[in-house]
């Protein structure tokens, strides 16, 4: 374990946006966060990453590590020119992998002297994308990379952090697509309106759960965890029913508790 929430809570007005979250990212692998929109995977990046401070609970970081955030929208500077954002990133992260950095530029069709202003949202996704990833920080973190990215550059793109987190990287990153992470992510938190309602590494969740038809007698060695369209998913590891996949095991979880 690199990072972690324990008992975090953050409240806006009178709506706990994260409520009581405790979740552990582990490292060398890509931590999936994943939830519907609003369900608060944003605030959750936003205080591991420290730009949030949580009401009450805490972030855990190992000590010494480097730590960077990825915006969905690129949050970066309009203004400026690509090389100047750089220079920047290599100012605040000593190990800056400049060679990465124009690797990546060149398949995501960027001039090194582009104004951030003048690039596509799909180009501006991947430049403060290829940004955090050539800073060879500790800790990276990414709001929703992937949502102007083409299906091809995105899958590129889990190539690129699948790669870069076997470098003893934390890898956290965001999507309201579960579907995005079916075969890349290692460890998957699910949220449900400020809830984490699921946590745990891919393999183990996908081992360990099946999905029942909805009339079918459930033995009561299983927990039933919630309905998947007219399936209902079950813990356990007893080859019953039929196997589920991530996306549908996080949507019984959250239908579960919703219910």
């Amino acid at each position: 374990m690199v990072i972690s929430l324990e008992n975090t809570t953050k409240i806006f007005g009178r709506t706990r946006v994260i409520d009581d979250v405790s979740v552990k990212f582990p490292s060398g692998i890509i931590s999936a966060v994943v939830g519907d929109h609003g369900a608060g995977k944003t605030v959750l990046l936003r205080i591991l990453a420290g730009e949030l401070k949580p009401d009450s609970g805490k972030v855990i970081a190992k000590s010494g590590c480097s730590k960077g955030f990825s915006w969905e929208n690129g949050g970066s500077v309009p203004k400026l020119k690509t090389a100047d954002l750089c220079t920047v990133w290599m100012l605040l992260y000593r190990n800056f992998d400049i060679k990465c950095f124009r690797s990546m530029l060149s398949e995501g069709g960027i001039a090194e002297n582009s104004r951030f202003l003048h690039l596509s949202d799909a180009q501006k996704s991947w430049f403060s994308g290829s940004l955090l990833i050539a800073s060879n920080a500790d800790i990276m973190i990414f709001d929703d990379p992937f949502k102007y990215l083409e299906s091809e550059m995105k899958v590129r793109f889990l190539e690129i952090l699948a790669e870069t987190a076997k470098k003893d990287k934390t890898i956290v990153v965001s999507s309201d697509e579960i579907a995005d992470f079916e075969n890349s992510a290692g460890f998957v938190a699910a949220l449900n309106n400020g809830n984490l309602v699921l946590s745990g590494e891919t393999e183990t969740l996908l081992a360990s759960h099946r999905l029942m038809p909805g009339a079918s007698t459930i033995s009561p060695d299983f927990k039933v965890i919630g309905p998947v369209l007219n399936e209902r998913l079950v813990e356990t590891t007893d080859e019953v029913g039929r196997s589920a996949t991530l996306k549908e095991i996080v949507l019984g979880y959250v239908n579960g508790s919703s219910s």
